[in-house]
């Protein structure tokens, strides 16, 4: 999972144990704000300190509109339903998600959460209609010397309910950069997430980059290379699988992306 050395888990927590294509929780999203916390573990779940969160959002498309949608992870290291985000992952960008048989959005989390913890997950979006959570919680890792993990997360390019707007190019060629933000901290771990912003959408590929730099070809590093999202159809569902980054980006840094599509984005 982590190209940094040798190191498996031999403790794991699933939400799910069996397959189904309703995968975990119900989620009842705010309309432009935040909505309850549904429980994804409980402390007596999680009975090892955990290092690494598997998550699969799916279920939150909505036909011949827009559905932007952002998922916070929230912890209560008591084992309670006081979830805050200070021990949390904020803003997770799931828009447009689709079905679990159509794959849905998938990410990992190398995130510190103590033993004894509960952890719920809580959702904003354009509208108020239900979305889906999976998680899978890993700990006991064999070499803990080589499983590095983060104590805080940073979300960058948020806007409203959804991400920071940018054009991808059409037909396989590459668009420009454009900047999404600046990190206030320094940080090593990256997961990337993009949605369309059109009510009707086509059966389709994207191949999504993110750097940091200046935007210019010379001087901006590529920390995340075509990241794919799969457009299944005319449903305007969307999907993208495990895809991640390993780069030390200092605090200060500007971010930047750029999106080819294989036909008319």
């Amino acid at each position: 999972m982590l190209a940094v050395g040798k190191s498996g888990f031999n403790w794991q927590y699933s939400l799910d144990v069996n397959p189904s294509t309703t995968p975990g929780v119900s989620v009842t999203p705010g309309s432009g704000s935040e909505g309850a916390y549904v429980q994804l573990a409980s402390g007596a779940n999680l009975t090892q300190d955990v290092y690494g969160i598997l998550l699969w959002f799916n279920a939150g498309n909505t036909t011949t509109g827009i559905r932007d949608i952002l998922a916070d992870i929230g912890v209560d290291q008591a084992g309670g339903t006081s979830y805050d985000q200070t021990h949390g992952i904020s803003n997770i960008f799931v828009p447009q998600a689709s079905n679990a048989v159509d794959g849905g959005r998938w990410f990992w989390f190398p995130f510190f959460i103590k033993a004894g913890s509960s952890v719920g997950v809580r959702g904003m979006a354009s509208s108020a209609s239900t979305f889906r959570c999976m998680a899978v919680f890993y700990g006991q890792p064999t070499h803990p010397e080589n499983c590095p993990v983060g104590i805080y997360s940073e979300t960058i390019g948020v806007s409203g309910n959804g991400g920071y707007p940018f054009t991808c190019a059409n037909s396989g060629g590459v668009g420009d950069w454009t900047s999404i933000g600046t990190t206030t901290r320094a940080l090593w771990y990256w997961q990337l997430a993009f949605g369309h912003n059109v009510g009707t959408t086509t059966a389709q590929m994207y191949f999504v980059s993110l750097g940091f730099g200046d935007g210019t070809v010379a001087n901006t590093i590529t920390i995340i290379r075509n990241m794919p999202q799969f457009n299944p159809g005319t449903a305007e569902k969307s999907g993208n699988p495990l895809f991640t980054g390993i780069w030390e980006v200092p605090a200060g840094s500007t971010l930047y992306v750029r999106g080819s599509a294989s036909g008319t984005a």
